[in-house]
């Protein structure tokens, strides 16, 4: 029933096509082939397994564009086969479909959904910081928003997002996640582009052995400092309260959010970096967590086909123990990524990388690390634009 979601929204993305009313319209095909090493496919701290991993994919990309109308589906099967671990061969699946409508000149709205099967212990690690089990997962996630002009000046923003993660064998990390956003941006009459920015939060949170409420309101500017520099600076207080479902238990806690992002843009060179503090949950942890983050990306364009890029994301997940945080919790994840990428032509191109992650677990007081190198091919060719 789940996929049936999705493929509604291909029949929603086709239909203006049907009716003549498209005025960019594409489908494209793509294959990709993917060798990799992994020399601690479970990220032991003390008996580490090494594999060689190959994973192929197939997938389709539709696209539909008008004056009005922007929609997108991707549909990937990524089949994963491990030389000396053979019983975590799998086959991952991929469906993701949005699309957004101008009503007016004033309002535009946004959908989009998606769902996913997958298996990888590193599937979350560049998102949240963690380390899952090879159980299989079963995702669906769905969102809504609207944008509205208010004035020259003045822009609203409202959004709800749903996702809910089940796992074939375990319950204990399955997780369900509900997000609702209001908030306004209004341009301020300085010699740079700048604006204020105000913004509330609710989430609902429901894990294995309990249910967290979170409110939080942020305040702040994004400014362009210059054609190639600009920044987005939020900060505000946030309250959480967590019950036990057992129990009934109840807890409390508030404290600060925000986040700084800072970007640069250049001819050759682009680079950000994002600092940000909140109270979110996850699939993978029983319990909300005080998640603090560092993610920096740089790239730089070598020639007309080939460009680097090097990624650093650091994750600091906490928590006390309580009826919201569940159970203490201190580790620090941390990867660095450098990459190459080079363009044979526009439908056929190659990339690799390296990966080193530490996970530095402050209460158990150890360590575990992982090194990952990978090849991948990938040829994309559009049958109908």
């Amino acid at each position: 029933m789940r996929k049936l979601h999705v493929l509604s929204l291909l029949a929603l993305f086709v239909l203006p096509v049907q009716n003549g009313m498209a005025d960019d319209f594409r489908v494209i095909p793509y294959a990709a082939i993917r060798e990799e090493y992994n020399d601690n496919i479970f990220f032991s701290d003390d008996t580490e397994q090494d594999d060689f991993i190959t994973t192929a994919s197939v997938g389709l990309e539709v696209q539909e564009r008008t004056e009005l109308l922007k929609a997108n589906l991707v549909t990937r099967f990524d089949g994963l086969s491990y030389a000396d671990n053979s019983e975590l061969n799998d086959i991952e699946e991929y469906y993701k479909g949005s699309a957004s409508y101008q009503l007016n000149p004033f309002l535009r709205l946004s959908a989009g959904a998606g769902y996913s099967v997958d298996s990888r212990a590193d599937r979350d690690l560049d998102i949240t910081g963690y380390v899952l089990t090879t159980d299989v997962r079963r995702r669906q996630d769905y969102s809504f928003s609207g944008d509205y002009q208010a004035s020259e000046k003045t822009s609203l923003f409202t959004s709800y997002s749903y996702l809910d993660d089940q796992f074939e064998t375990s319950d204990v990390d399955e997780f369900t996640g509900q997000n609702v956003l209001a908030g306004l941006t209004h341009s301020l009459a300085f010699t740079k582009p700048t604006a204020a920015r105000l913004y509330g939060r609710y989430s609902h949170y429901n894990f294995y052995s309990s249910k967290v409420d979170n409110y939080s309101v942020t305040a702040g500017f994004s400014r362009q400092f210059s054609e190639k520099l600009s920044y987005v600076f939020d900060i505000g207080p946030r309250y959480t309260e967590g019950s036990e479902k057992r129990t009934g238990e109840t807890s409390y806690d508030n404290g600060v959010g925000g986040q700084f992002t800072l970007t640069y843009n250049e001819e050759l060179t682009t680079a950000e970096m994002n600092i940000f503090h909140e109270v979110t949950g996850s699939s993978g942890r029983d319990g909300a967590t005080k998640r603090t983050g560092l993610v920096l990306s740089l790239k730089h364009r070598i020639s007309e086909r080939s460009f680097a890029r090097l990624g650093i994301d650091s994750y600091l997940n906490k928590a006390a123990r309580d009826a919201a945080f569940v159970s203490d919790l201190n580790e620090l994840t941390t990867t660095l990524t450098p990459s190459l990428h080079y363009e044979f032509n526009p439908e056929f191109f190659c990339e690799t990388a390296y990966r080193y992650t530490v996970i530095e677990d402050r209460e158990a007081d150890h360590e575990r690390h992982r090194n990952l190198v990978f090849v991948k091919l990938t040829y994309k060719y559009p049958v109908v634009e």
